[in-house]
């Protein structure tokens, strides 16, 4: 170590605190240096942060602001809604929307939007450019505002609820929960699982319908087909002495005891059925049913084949359904013993072709008209709606034509009733 000869101390001591000052002084300096890097760091990382919290914040503002200029379009259908027709306003609305738009067709419809209580705009559009509620508040003289909302000039109301296409079903078509209708013709109830219950009154495949025949049919529904019996009641037994020409003749069969069965395969649009029921009368169970205690007619038997195709005409409008066939029908002419017990004294047999058109009119009120002609009847039936999907009036008519009327016939049957019809 070397020393000062003169002062005899060594030069360590001097140059050693100076060098630990140097130290501390740079230790200070950095760390001043590394604090200062890192509040750099920090503020920039704050800056950008608050930067995104503020473009999200814009970006709420802007889908806020584009919501209140803006319809929703389930509400939309439901407001008055008018296209401008007059002139004049129309030019004012086009100058309006050039100082904004550049691209505004020219000669094109002012459509105007408005609130239910028609105070306030939500939307004006001249073709594919549109002011909404905020833009058209912003952009409107107070005066032109006022004026297109009181609308006292020529216009053109529309009405852009979408109107929902009407199905139009008939009682006999699978439904989608369950179906009954329920008229002095028969009665019928259908799920859709194609099962039900059916009640007929008359015979109308062979042209007598109500209570012509005596007698009404109950059948079990088994999609196509249905099977039941054949039950006879007491009622239209009484002979009026001068009916009136639209009053309800009275009943020249009896009515039998029996089993019924029909069945139908369609195929679309056509189908294939047959049907057959069959009747008889052992004994007087009770006198009500006959008519007369002595000697009767009653139908003993109907069996039928036919074939039919449905055309529709002008998008369904127009739907006709075409029906041709055979048929076979027996009546029996029976006779009381003193026993009690019935016979068949005389079986007439008859056999025909079936000719019959049908046509509905499924659009706005529906309606139909039915012609069939078999064995020298004529069958009228014709119906329409009363109340929509609810309420009906059935009208039936039956007539012997180029022929003579048959013992248990009248010259002609005339039959109306209202309809209940539910389809769900």
């Amino acid at each position: 170590m070397r020393t000062d000869p003169k002062r005899g101390v060594s030069l360590t001591n001097g140059i050693l605190p100076v060098l630990v000052l140097s130290c501390v002084f740079s230790s200070i300096m950095v760390a001043q240096t590394e604090i200062a890097a890192g509040t750099a760091v920090d503020s920039l990382s704050m800056l950008r942060n608050t930067l995104e919290e503020k473009k999200s914040e814009r970006e709420r503002m802007e889908r806020m602001l584009a919501s209140l200029n803006a319809v929703d379009s389930v509400y939309k259908v439901h407001y008055p809604t008018w296209v401008v027709l007059d002139a004049d306003l129309k030019e004012r609305i086009y100058r309006t929307f050039r100082m904004r738009y550049t691209d505004v067709p020219a000669d094109t419809a002012v459509t105007i939007v408005a609130n239910p209580e028609a105070d306030e705009i939500l939307e004006i559009s001249i073709g594919p450019v549109v002011m909404g509620r905020r833009d058209a508040h912003i952009n409107l003289s107070d005066s032109l505002h006022k004026e297109i909302l009181t609308a006292k000039y020529p216009m053109r109301v529309i009405n852009p609820i979408p109107v929902k296409p009407r199905a139009y079903l008939l009682f006999g078509s699978r439904p989608k929960f369950a179906a009954i209708s329920v008229s002095a013709f028969g009665a019928g109830l259908l799920f859709s699982d194609g099962r039900g219950v059916e009640v007929k009154l008359g015979h109308e495949e062979i042209g007598y319908h109500f209570w012509s025949t005596g007698d009404y049919r109950a059948m079990a529904v088994f999609e196509q087909l249905k099977i039941g019996i054949i039950i006879p009641f007491t009622y239209g037994r009484t002979d009026v002495a001068n009916p009136e020409p639209l009053s309800i003749r009275p009943r020249r069969l009896s009515g039998a005891k029996g089993f019924a069965g029909e069945f139908d395969h369609p195929f679309q649009s056509h189908l294939i059925g047959a049907r057959i029921s069959v009747g008889e009368l052992n004994s007087v169970s009770n006198p009500e049913f006959l008519t007369n205690l002595q000697q009767f007619y009653y139908l003993h038997t109907v069996a039928q084949l036919f074939y039919s195709r449905q055309e529709m005409f002008n998008a369904g409008e127009h739907l006709f359904a075409f029906t041709g066939g055979l048929g076979y029908h027996q009546i029996a002419l029976g006779e009381t013993k003193q026993d009690g017990r019935i016979t068949a004294a005389h079986k007439i047999d008859f056999a025909s072709p079936i000719f019959r058109v049908e046509y509905v009119h499924q659009s706005g009120k529906m309606y139909g008209l039915g012609l069939q002609y078999y064995s020298g009847i004529l069958h009228v039936k014709g119906w329409v709606e009363f109340i929509k999907n609810f309420i009906y009036v059935d009208v039936q008519y039956y007539s012997p034509v180029f022929r003579g009327t048959k013992p248990w016939e009248q010259s002609y049957f005339f039959m109306i009733s209202p309809r209940i019809q539910l389809i769900y």
